[in-house]
């Protein structure tokens, strides 16, 4: 597509708690950043210096934590976008599966769309429940899929979730290659 034209893309990340989330966005930041954090900020913008990063994707927006667990503070998603949400050249968004969750994800992905974005679903082999089936229905751009089976240990869980990050990172560095 060349530097003048450019495809915006939101990611949600669908799943309960304990789905992996919020570390799949912790690892993603460093992948793309090279900044770790022991703990994500909320509604964090970070430049993207990834050496492979094509020069017109430069910002990363994470979430961190879903909607849902921070809605008191929030408000509605309307008030969540005008007030916390930053827009980054690629943005990571987080919402539970339970309801009303297929609500507010109507809402986002009406307010994405509003800031010219393409937004996908990224569903959790782990967390795909019923809710979540229901939710792969709604209007979405695409829907990816992250293999993320149960593990017992968190030492396991964190380098699996790692891996799911640096493939996810590559994914968005061959895509904006090809723009």
């Amino acid at each position: 597509m060349g530097e003048n034209v450019f495809s915006y893309w939101a990611y949600i990340l669908i799943g309960n708690n304990d789905s992996g989330k919020t570390s799949f966005q912790k690892y993603l930041v460093s992948e793309l950043s090279n900044r770790q954090y022991r703990r994500l900020p909320r509604n964090l913008l970070t430049d993207i210096s990834h050496p492979r990063m094509p020069r017109g994707v430069a910002t990363l927006s994470t979430m961190n934590r879903s909607y849902q667990g921070k809605i008191a503070e929030y408000g509605d998603v309307t008030s969540f976008f005008e007030n916390y949400f930053q827009e980054g050249d690629v943005s990571i968004l987080s919402s539970h599966a339970h309801e009303p969750a297929a609500t507010h994800l109507r809402d986002m992905i009406r307010e994405l769309r509003l800031r010219a974005y393409n937004v996908a679903a990224v569903f959790f082999s782990n967390a795909y429940t019923n809710e979540a089936a229901e939710i792969s229905l709604l209007d979405w751009d695409e829907r990816l899929w992250i293999e993320n089976p149960v593990r017992v240990s968190d030492k396991a869980i964190h380098a699996q979730i790692a891996r799911q990050a640096n493939e996810f990172a590559n994914l968005l560095i061959a895509r904006a290659m090809l723009q």
